[in-house]
């Protein structure tokens, strides 16, 4: 049976490649998910890829998420500090993660790895 991920990526990530370019790079959310699904695939996974500028609709993925994938990728974005529905969603898979904040990473450093 296939491995299942979802991916899950917060508040104005939508904006990724047009918003202050200079700080976040040039490349767009719709990139980044062409390359988590290349990366996926390669390892056998499927994902089911999320962008929402609304707490509550990650809260509601991230309980679905529960019983319908065996992994929660979750780039909160402007999330990061205020949310903690979505912490106590799930909270095995989130709040052991997310317990210091990552340092600001270019999408385009991601890229490269």
């Amino acid at each position: 049976m296939k491995r299942s991920a979802y991916v899950l990526n917060g508040p104005n990530l939508n904006l990724l490649g047009t918003r202050e370019p200079h700080i976040y790079g040039t490349t767009t959310l719709a990139e980044v998910r062409k390359q988590c699904e290349g990366h996926a695939a390669k390892k056998g996974i499927a994902i089911s890829f999320y962008q929402s500028n609304h707490e509550g609709v990650l809260v509601d993925l991230i309980q679905e998420a529960r019983t319908k994938a065996d992994a929660i990728i979750f780039n909160p974005a402007g999330s990061t500090r205020s949310t903690r529905a979505g912490r106590s969603a799930h909270p095995r898979s989130i709040r052991s993660r997310v317990a210091k904040p990552i340092p600001r990473t270019t999408s385009e450093s991601l890229a490269r790895t």
